[in-house]
């Protein structure tokens, strides 16, 4: 119980909730659905008097909420993913063209698609504005969104940040690093379809077309 109210907040906070829902919410949620889910499943299920069947429906309802938070988490950091080496591009031009990086992110964020990405970028300005250095505004950044491809472009950032390293360098070279992995997880995604399609192809189409060719023959 203790460890669950003590994950719960950042799960919430991974799942762009943390602002709008916090963990007494979600436990309210979770027993709410406990209650209401067989109820409804009864509507349905007039003919059905077996109690442990309510019973595992009113344990599924209890996780739902759990589970649509983890969706939604899902969700954004792909979204990140998807639109960070685009954004890093956008970021990596306003500086060689003269901008400072914060004066880069401003840009984007005023300027960019709305989006996951941008208001986390513009999450970062706010929290330099209240006092937070730029790699703790990152490092919180990396905190929220925690996947490979944002930590380690944080961490990236952080240590050339402290070392007084270019940003614009650093900024390009990972755009290109991200624009090679895309590359790399959409070959990745392509070679996992068609793996997934052998089922469906041996399930239902193969056995149509034997009957299509074989059915005259017999």
């Amino acid at each position: 119980w203790r460890s669950y109210r003590a994950s719960a907040p950042i799960a919430l906070e991974r799942a762009g909730l943390g602002q709008a829902i916090t963990v007494d919410h979600l436990l309210a949620m979770k027993a709410t659905m406990a209650i209401l889910t067989p109820v409804v499943v009864a509507q349905f299920l007039a003919l059905v008097t077996n109690p442990a069947i309510f019973l595992l429906v009113g344990i599924g309802g209890f996780f739902l909420p759990d589970r649509l938070v983890a969706d939604l988490r899902r969700a954004r950091e792909a979204e990140i993913i998807l639109n960070l080496p685009g954004a890093v591009d956008v970021l990596a031009l306003s500086v060689e063209a003269g901008l400072d990086f914060l004066a880069a992110i401003q840009r984007f964020v005023e300027r960019g698609a709305p989006g996951v990405l941008r208001d986390e970028l513009a999450t970062i300005l706010n929290d330099i504005r209240l006092g937070k250095s730029r790699a703790e505004a990152l490092k919180a950044f990396g905190t929220r969104i925690a996947v490979p491809e944002v930590s380690s472009f944080i961490s990236v950032l952080v240590q050339a940040d402290l070392l007084g390293s270019s940003i614009g360098d650093v900024l390009q070279s990972q755009a290109e690093r991200m624009r090679v992995e895309r590359f790399q997880r959409a070959e990745s995604a392509g070679a996992r379809a068609s793996q997934k399609i052998l089922f469906p192809l041996v399930l239902f189409i193969f056995p149509a077309v034997l009957i299509v060719i074989l059915g005259p023959v017999i």
